[in-house]
């Protein structure tokens, strides 16, 4: 008698094979439910991160044209594609050899911001020696003498804006002695946020050339 107690104790103490296997089933679904949390979690995450990488990205691009408007003396051409920044490198003292100086173009002052669509990028080129003091005409065509630079390798270019779909200046008519905005619309392609947005801005303070009737 006291051994079959002992037998129905132990049984009421232990797992039938049944309840065993349903044990393991529902910590397997708990398991997988688990996990499918956890991996939405990290992608939610990694799109946060790749968001907020995106936007210190645009950030930067816009801080770069928008220091450039700053000191910029003059929009000196501008295309669809293409526009030419005069920023002068010298600090104006007030004397007159300065002032000739200040009121001069030089090959080291000058900043192309292109579209480039083959690429799909925004870049910025400028002549790779800084210390070119060439002196340019305000009636120079820039567009020409960028391609000639480009083909001797005296630029150094410089990617401001990845994943760019499409992307142009905005302008109806140009006049380098009186146009003092720059404005490029965007669009870039889903892996960079897939925005439409602009860039740009208006230069602080237009000095006109000597040349400017």
């Amino acid at each position: 008698m006291i051994q079959q107690q002992t037998r129905c104790s132990t049984r009421r103490m232990g797992f039938t094979l049944v309840e065993l296997l349903v044990s393991i089933t529902v910590t397997a679904i708990i398991a997988a439910s688990v996990a499918a949390t956890v991996s939405a979690v990290a992608v939610g995450m990694q799109g946060q991160d790749d968001a907020a990488q995106e936007v210190a990205r645009l950030a930067r691009g816009q801080a770069r044209i928008a220091d450039h408007l700053f000191r910029a003396r003059m929009i000196l051409s501008q295309s669809t594609t293409v526009a030419t920044l005069w920023l002068p490198s010298e600090t104006f003292d007030g004397s007159p050899t300065n002032a000739t100086e200040y009121d001069t173009i030089h090959g080291n002052e000058l900043r192309w911001y292109v579209v480039d669509r083959n690429n799909r990028v925004i870049s910025m080129q400028r002549v790779s020696n800084t210390l070119n003091r060439t002196v340019y005409p305000l009636a120079t065509d820039w567009s020409a003498l960028r391609t000639t630079l480009a083909a001797s390798g005296s630029l150094v270019t410089t990617t401001v804006l990845e994943g760019v779909i499409e992307a142009a200046f905005r302008f109806t008519s140009f006049n380098p002695c009186a146009d003092r905005r720059l404005v490029l619309d965007i669009e870039l392609d889903d892996d960079h946020g897939g925005m439409n947005f602009e860039v740009g801005g208006i230069i602080d303070a237009l000095q006109r050339h000597s040349d400017c009737q």
